[in-house]
């Protein structure tokens, strides 16, 4: 056979490129759908943390016929210059619940959570090393974990992106003006122990004080982590968590308060700088708590006596597309959607408000 008769072999260059291209655009056509899966998979992880958390409160409830308390506050004063227990969230004594017996024995539980009455922690502080514990289980796999909390003092908090529905704020009057203000209608209770607040009630919330029905009822939900680090970080960062001052606390109907937090344009850089940055302090500004004002994903608030009075108004908020999971006081756990209608966001808030909306449907 003559060279001249011989059959080439390969590709062109123009056969080539135009391969890659085809490639090119089946890779930018993989890439959203892989995106998605994985988006889908962090949300499925986030719900099954979360309905760990809300079977391990089912067994705290049964094993001590009430769920565990939030301490705004610092403790009683010895009288000599310490404080006894104040200022723990409502996730330290659940640890043991969740297979975390070795760190709930860490706490020093006969000292205030914080150098003094404060909340500050110094990496001095009896309780430093244990605070400073990175609790997978309190993380949202969508969510950032801030990796500096100095903020919070030396010892270095460690994170959650979960926080307990504790209701209404407390001046509202419900839908209409048919509730007595300064009640408390959340689930996981409240107390500042050197100084009982009215409104907190008697710090003691069981499943059977949820007459609207367990599954009708929020008590954990997400809220995403400040991560800034700077006043401008903080105040140019998500409007979901920037707070809004809003004034006068008055009694006024929960739709009157969710106005002003939209319409307010006063952002404060000290109550937006905490949030999420300590799981185990009950400090209003960073605790692990949340009321329902807003729907998911909108803007949050807070009174001047917000940080006094552990009503601060922060609303659920998440990464996941769409919406954020949900524990109901059932222990299920359900993804609730941004556009959920206000009356039923409100209703699901409050343990006692005699209104039930069908969410599933």
């Amino acid at each position: 056979m003559s060279t001249t008769e011989r059959t080439k072999s390969g590709f062109t260059l123009v056969e080539l490129l135009v391969v890659i291209a085809i490639i090119g655009i089946l890779i930018g056509m993989l890439l959203p759908a892989v995106q998605t899966v994985r988006a889908a998979a962090r949300r499925i992880s986030c719900a099954n943390k979360m309905r760990q958390i809300g079977l391990a409160l089912h067994n705290y409830e049964s094993a001590l016929n009430e769920l565990p308390v939030n301490q705004i506050g610092a403790g009683i004063s010895d009288g000599a210059g310490s404080f006894q227990t104040g200022h723990y969230s409502w996730l330290v004594p659940l640890l043991p619940f969740l297979e975390q017996e070795n760190l709930y024995s860490s706490f020093n539980l006969r000292v205030n959570n914080g150098d003094g009455s404060g909340f500050m922690m110094s990496d001095t502080h009896p309780n430093a090393a244990a605070a400073a514990t990175s609790v997978e289980l309190f993380l949202c796999p969508s969510d950032t974990p801030a990796e500096d909390n100095t903020v919070m003092g030396s010892a270095n908090p460690g994170s959650s992106s979960y926080a307990g529905n504790i209701g209404w704020p407390s001046p509202t009057t419900g839908f209409g003006g048919e509730r007595n203000p300064d009640t408390y209608s959340g689930v996981i209770p409240l107390e500042r122990p050197s100084a009982p607040i009215a409104w907190h009630g008697r710090s003691s919330v069981s499943l059977s004080d949820i007459p609207d029905g367990t599954s009708n009822t929020a008590m954990v939900s997400e809220r995403l982590i400040q991560t800034g680090t700077s006043r401008a970080e903080v105040r140019n960062g998500f409007d979901r968590i920037g707070s809004r001052h809003i004034t006068p606390r008055s009694n006024e109907t929960i739709n009157r308060i969710a106005l002003r937090i939209e319409n307010s344009t006063d952002p404060h850089e000290k109550e937006s700088a905490f949030i999420g940055r300590s799981w185990s302090s009950g400090y209003p500004l960073a605790a692990p708590t949340y009321v329902h004002v807003l729907a998911p994903n909108a803007r949050i608030g807070h009174y001047s006596e917000s940080e006094d009075e552990g009503d601060f108004l922060v609303s659920p908020s998440s990464e996941h597309v769409g919406g954020i999971n949900l524990v109901r006081a059932d222990a299920s756990v359900s993804f609730i959607p941004n556009e959920i209608a206000q009356d039923a966001w409100w209703a699901l808030g409050a343990r006692d408000d005699g209104q039930v909306f069908d969410l599933d449907n």
